[in-house]
């Protein structure tokens, strides 16, 4: 993301990047645990349990994780667990509500408490052999009360699309690259602010690349995840966004 700040405590729902802690500068970097405790069928919903969560450091930045230097303390901290519905609908969208709860925490007077609700759109397609894309519409809306701060609420209605290809590329054997696509279209009516007071337009929007291989290798229990980058279109605030794991 730019190098511009936001209010840290939307991370969770923004990605990676760079936002503001009383002025400072700090590089977040997020990730989203989830297990499912029921599948979604025709005769029934499915049920998830997620639980975002944010971390980041002052004075850190992605080229040191490269060099091998890395954070020795957490400045701030974020997780929103909560649980999302499925219920599968016609032509294979699965229409998704959810709803989350839980506390940003940084340099004692940045501490909130955050909640959010919204309801989410999607469907994975199969076109031929090796095409894959995955159509999203989502609406969220999330607020975080601080303790001796203003509150402050970020309301977003998101529209993505993804689309993967594996191609006849060797990466090994039994593995052929498998690259992506993919653009997210946003829109904000109250974006978050920079320090400055300057803010992203309410439009915005990302286009990416991601690549991995196909089948995905394994690291251990995990899968490898995709890696790639996007930059996006934001009036003052625009930049390049490094995209671990799917872009939406």
């Amino acid at each position: 993301m730019a190098v511009s700040t936001v209010n840290h405590a939307f991370a969770t729902e923004l990605g990676s990047g760079f936002y503001d802690i009383g002025g400072r500068s700090v590089f977040i970097a997020t990730v989203t645990p989830a297990i499912d405790l029921r599948n979604v069928t025709a005769e029934h919903a499915g049920l998830r349990l997620v639980a975002p969560m944010a971390a980041g450091s002052f004075g850190f930045a992605p080229d040191d994780a490269i060099e091998g230097r890395l954070p020795h303390h957490v400045d701030s901290f974020s997780i929103m667990p909560g649980l999302e519905r499925d219920y599968r609908l016609r032509e294979d969208w699965i229409l998704t509500p959810w709803a989350r709860v839980g506390g940003s925490f940084a340099a004692g007077a940045d501490d909130g408490l955050l909640y959010g609700a919204g309801a989410r759109l999607s469907r994975d397609l199969t076109l031929g052999k090796d095409l894959a894309i995955t159509q999203l519409h989502e609406l969220e809306l999330i607020n975080v009360d601080y303790r001796n701060l203003p509150d402050a609420s970020f309301l977003r209605l998101r529209n993505a699309v993804d689309a993967r290809e594996t191609l006849p590329l060797s990466l090994g054997p039994g593995h052929r690259l498998l690259a992506g696509m993919y653009g997210i279209l946003d829109v904000m009516p109250d974006p978050p602010a920079a320090p400055a007071g300057v803010k992203p337009t309410v439009l915005q929007l990302e286009v990416g690349l991601t690549f991995n291989a196909d089948p995905r290798p394994q690291l251990g229990w995990l899968n490898w995840p995709r890696l790639g980058f996007g930059y996006r279109f934001a009036g003052k605030l625009s930049g390049w966004r490094i995209v671990v794991g799917a872009p939406f």
